[in-house]
C-alpha cells in the first residue's frame, strides 16, 4: 500500500470527525446567540473558504491536522472579562462571555458530545447494513508447548467463556484474552458435549499492530476458526445495534 494510499483516507477521516466536532460547538453558539466569525477545517494559510450571510468565514486552511471555530470578540472579552466594557450593547449580546453558565457549558461540551454521537452512528450504520460477527470460535491448532498446550487446551474445544464472561464471537478471543487483568486466563470449552475449565498461564509477546506499532500483547498460543467453517454475521435493528 502506497503511502498517498494511507493519507488521503486519513486526511477525509479527521476532516470528517473535526468538522463534526467543530459544528457541534457551531450549533450550540448560534442557538445562544453567540456571533461565529470563523469555522476552520485546519490550521495555518487559508486554501479557499467563504463568508455566509451571518458573516462567518467557512475555510479549508493547509494543516488538516484539526480545527477551530472562532467566536466574536474571542482574543478580548472571552479571556479578558474587563474587555467587555469596551463593546457596544449590542455586541455583548453577541460575546460567548455574557452567556449564562448552562449556556457556555453546552457550547464547550457540545463538540466532544458530537463526536460520541457520530461514533454511535457509524458503529450502529456497520451493524445495521453489515452484520456483527456472532461466528462461534473453535480451536484449528495448538502450539506446541505453548501456554494453552500446557494447559490441556486441543484442536476442536468451542470457546465458551475467558474470565466467565461469555463468548459470542471470534473477535471477542483476542480481546478478552488481551483484556485479561492478570496473566493467568480462565478459559471454559466444550469439548464431546462436556464443558471443561483451563487455568492458562498468558505470556507476554512484543509485536506490531495494523500500523506497524510497536505493542506488547497476550497470547497463548491457539489459532480460531468458526465452528463448522461458518462465518455468522446478523444485522441488527436500530435498538440492538446501538446497545
Amino acid at each position: 500500500m502506497s503511502l498517498i494510499n494511507i493519507i488521503i483516507p486519513f486526511i477525509i477521516l479527521i476532516s470528517v470527525v473535526v468538522f463534526v466536532h467543530e459544528y457541534g460547538h457551531y450549533y450550540y453558539a448560534k442557538k445562544y446567540g453567540v456571533k461565529v466569525t470563523d469555522f476552520s477545517i485546519g490550521f495555518g494559510k487559508e486554501l479557499f473558504g467563504w463568508t455566509d450571510k451571518d458573516g462567518t468565514r467557512w475555510k479549508v486552511c493547509l494543516i488538516p491536522l484539526g480545527g477551530y471555530v472562532k467566536f466574536f470578540g474571542d482574543t478580548n472579552a472571552a479571556s479578558q472579562p474587563e474587555k467587555i466594557s469596551s463593546f457596544s450593547e449590542d455586541e455583548r449580546t453577541h460575546l460567548l462571555a455574557t452567556k449564562k453558565l448552562y449556556q457556555r457549558a453546552i457550547i464547550v461540551s457540545a463538540g466532544p458530545i458530537a463526536n460520541f454521537i457520530l461514533a454511535l452512528f457509524i458503529f450502529s450504520c456497520v451493524y445495521m447494513f453489515f452484520g456483527k460477527d456472532f461466528s462461534v470460535p473453535v480451536i484449528q491448532d495448538v502450539k506446541i508447548d505453548s501456554p494453552a498446550y500446557k494447559a490441556g487446551l486441543k484442536k476442536g474445544d468451542q470457546i465458551i467463556t475467558i474470565n466467565d464472561q461469555k463468548i459470542t464471537s471470534m473477535m471477542e478471543v483476542s480481546q478478552f484474552i488481551a483484556l485479561s487483568d492478570t496473566n493467568l486466563i480462565k478459559i471454559t470449552v466444550l469439548r464431546d458435549k462436556k464443558e471443561y475449565d483451563f487455568q492458562v498461564q498468558s505470556i507476554t509477546q512484543d509485536t506490531k499492530d495494523n500500523l506497524g506499532n510497536n505493542i506488547s500483547r497476550k497470547m497463548i498460543g491457539i489459532q480460531i476458526i468458526p465452528l463448522n467453517n461458518e462465518i455468522n454475521r446478523q444485522k441488527l435493528g436500530p435498538a440492538k445495534a446501538i446497545y
